[in-house]
């Protein structure tokens, strides 16, 4: 996400996340710290209809570097189409790139959203983290 894809951003994201002003914040350092993470956005023609977060830190146990991945949202009319895992996909790829050694994923107790990143290869790790690797 660049700056001026911050507009789709949010306005995607207010529909999930009720603090207007915390997520508007979180994107500014999205955009200012591109060190820190990224956003990235699936659009239908000019219509953004998906977006997934991507935090960085350092596990200790991985031994090196973690992604934590947020938001990963998708309009439901858009759902069902492979705009997810397309999302998903191509992360991994960036992700692999930089030698990212664990990705975590807090989703909410949603059975189909579980079951969506049971099939991607995510594996429970409590009841709503879910970790790919290490």
């Amino acid at each position: 996400m660049a700056g001026p894809e911050r507009y789709d951003a949010f306005s995607l994201m207010r529909r999930f996340r009720s603090d207007e002003a915390a997520l508007g914040d979180a994107l500014t350092l999205f955009v200012e710290r591109e060190d820190y993470g990224f956003v990235w956005l699936a659009y239908a023609g000019s219509t953004c209809v998906g977006c997934v977060s991507v935090g960085y830190g350092i596990g200790t146990a991985a031994g090196g570097l973690i992604a934590t991945l947020d938001d990963l949202y998708v309009l439901p009319d858009g759902r069902r189409r492979g705009i997810a895992t397309t999302l998903l996909d191509d992360l991994h790829v960036r992700l692999d790139a930089l030698d990212v050694r664990r990705i975590d994923i807090a989703a909410p107790a949603d059975p189909a959203l579980q079951a969506f990143l049971h099939s991607r290869g995510y594996s429970s790790a409590g009841d709503v983290r879910f970790t790919f690797g290490g």
